[in-house]
């Protein structure tokens, strides 16, 4: 092999290598990108659900969204956030604006605050509206991988809030996750492996 050659395939491996490098990065952000986009989408459900709640009860739900939505993001977050909304009623219609604030600051979903912080607000606002809405749903919540976008050092976090929640509000919450530090915070715990036979063996946790 001349060297010309050699020197032409190692240039066609660093091509290569460089080519797999870019589409790794080109996964990750279109996965984030659609992270983004769920977040967003369930924020603006829950923003929504809240209009309608806000159109029947006008001021009376104001702080009760907000003290769960700010027990939420502070429980995970740390003190230096919280929730507020603001509403206005024009023509009988609601205009509801809902906001994170980061150290006294104010941000709307759409700023760059990040899919965990949206995830956790959209559920706990879902849960104040649930707490308030008459006459009341089951208190039984089936809640699919919903830390599947917070860091691994959160985990335990979100746990405490659930069971925070929980409390407060008086609901069970059967979650379905593969984090063990969430799980590691239920009252009782249960651990589903699929066997070499197809058939799913349940053990239960010790906590």
């Amino acid at each position: 092999m001349s060297e010309r050659t050699k020197q032409l395939d190692r240039r066609l491996i660093k091509l290569e290598t460089e080519r797999d490098r870019l589409q790794e990065e080109q996964r990750t952000l279109v996965e984030r990108l659609c992270q983004e986009e769920m977040s967003l989408s369930e924020w603006e459900r829950a923003r929504d659900l809240l209009v309608q709640v806000l159109l029947s009860t006008q001021g009376k739900v104001k702080s009760f969204v907000e003290e769960i939505t700010t027990l939420a993001l502070s429980t995970i977050y740390g003190d230096s956030y919280s929730f507020e909304l603001d509403y206005d009623t024009r023509r009988n219609q609601v205009e509801a604006t809902p906001w994170i604030v980061r150290d006294g600051e104010r941000y709307s979903p759409r700023d760059e605050v990040g899919g965990g912080v949206l995830d956790v607000a959209a559920l706990a606002m879902r849960m104040a509206i649930w707490a308030i809405t008459e006459p009341r749903p089951a208190a039984t919540f089936l809640l699919d991988e919903p830390s599947k976008f917070l860091s691994e050092d959160l985990q335990a976090d979100f746990g405490r809030m659930l069971s925070e929640l929980g409390r407060m509000l008086g609901v069970q919450f059967i979650v379905v996750t593969h984090s063990q530090e969430v799980a590691g915070e239920a009252g009782l715990a249960y651990n589903v492996i699929l066997g070499r036979d197809g058939v799913s063996k349940v053990e239960r946790i010790k906590l």
